[in-house]
């Protein structure tokens, strides 16, 4: 994976790693299988195309996140297949949204509209113009349990009379937190062993322990032409670790991990990945404690009219940025050193600690600079 992806993927995790995941079209094939294996059977994920565009409103752009897909569809009847489009709504708020009936309508008149405006750069005649059906996807990770409205209907307050004006169409839907954990693993998928870890998210530690264990080991059990794929959800499985369980639990968690790996280049592999995540979050903290050192600092100094106030501005958000670091290269060996950290005043000497823990073996070398 490349280090800006990867960067990107712990920068931007809360909101994005779901759909990460999914531009992997065998990650795709397995959220088809989990909750429609009969049409998840009839569509060629070797051509599936990401048509990279998002219909979303930038009102709802921190409450969820979508992907389109274009690919071929093969039904029994048909000598030739034909296309479909598969549209991902991915609904990570805490809050439920009845409105969603009208919002998916909305996204789906969009795309359509889309194809009509190639058609029409292209001057393709009228009688030419054929529409994909699409497949639309509500893949739901809030932790309170959401019964998806079917359709416009019930929305409305309508006469029997008038129901049949209503439009309508078939919604598959994905409610992980409450989803039977059997469900999520029944087609033995890797994307579904990594539902599960999810699923725990707030489980206690040895619930959660054991479904990373049960999903890294099989995991293992990928092919060797899905290598792409174990990598990607390995680096998930890392960053999620590092983004939803507490630091104390973090250490024995990476050791489940490895305990459950066998193949010894997945072990190297997975010991690269381990300093990469913790590289890209050290980075990402040298960044948040600059930028919050800065913002303290113009504050600071435009009340006190000093300089002085910028510089110890600055010199808090490196003191945020070393012990970050500190605790993620190091763990609970650091603690002894954030006190220290606290009384240096350098700024030089702090970037100095700071480039020092990105290349640093042993916390011994930490020491003697402080």
């Amino acid at each position: 994976m490349k280090r800006a992806e990867l960067i990107n993927l712990v920068r931007e995790f809360p909101d994005r790693s779901i759909q990460w995941l999914l531009e992997t079209p065998d990650n795709v094939c397995g959220l088809l299988t989990i909750i429609s294996s009969d049409l998840a059977s009839r569509i060629n994920y070797s051509q599936l195309r990401n048509l990279k565009r998002t219909f979303i409103l930038d009102n709802f752009r921190k409450r969820e996140a979508d992907i389109v897909f274009e690919a071929p569809f093969v039904d029994e009847s048909e000598n030739t297949p034909s296309e479909v489009i598969i549209y991902i709504l991915i609904e990570h708020q805490s809050t439920i949204d009845p409105t969603i009936p009208f919002r998916l309508l909305s996204y789906m008149t969009q795309i359509w509209d889309m194809q009509r405006r190639e058609w029409e750069n292209k001057k393709l005649p009228l009688n030419q113009w054929r529409f994909c059906p699409i497949l639309p996807i509500v893949f739901y990770t809030g932790g309170q349990r959401w019964e998806l409205p079917s359709d416009m209907g019930q929305l409305m307050d309508l006469p029997v009379s008038l129901e049949r004006f209503i439009p309508r169409h078939e919604t598959l839907f994905l409610d992980l937190k409450t989803t039977d954990p059997e469900q999520l693993t029944k087609e033995n998928h890797p994307f579904g062993w990594v539902l599960q870890v999810i699923q725990k998210e707030e489980a206690t530690q040895e619930e959660f322990k054991d479904a990373l264990h049960f999903a890294v080991q099989h995991l293992e059990l990928m092919l060797p032409d899905e290598r792409a794929n174990w990598e990607k959800l390995m680096h998930f499985l890392f960053a999620f670790i590092n983004h939803r369980r507490k630091q104390s639990e973090q250490s024995e968690l990476f050791e489940v991990v490895q305990n459950a790996v066998s193949d010894k280049s997945h072990r190297k592999e997975m010991e690269k990945m381990g300093k990469t995540i913790a590289q890209a979050l050290i980075e990402e903290g040298e960044i948040k404690g600059e930028i919050k050192g800065e913002i303290k600092g113009e504050i600071k100094g435009k009340i006190e009219g000093k300089i002085e106030g910028k510089i110890e501005g600055r010199i808090e958000g490196l003191h945020d940025a070393v012990s970050l670091g500190l605790e993620l290269k190091f763990g609970t060996d650091s603690i002894a050193l954030m006190d220290r950290v606290l009384k240096v005043e350098s700024v030089e000497k702090l970037e100095k600690i700071i480039k020092t823990i990105r290349i640093a073996k042993k916390i011994e070398e930490i020491e003697k600079l402080i």
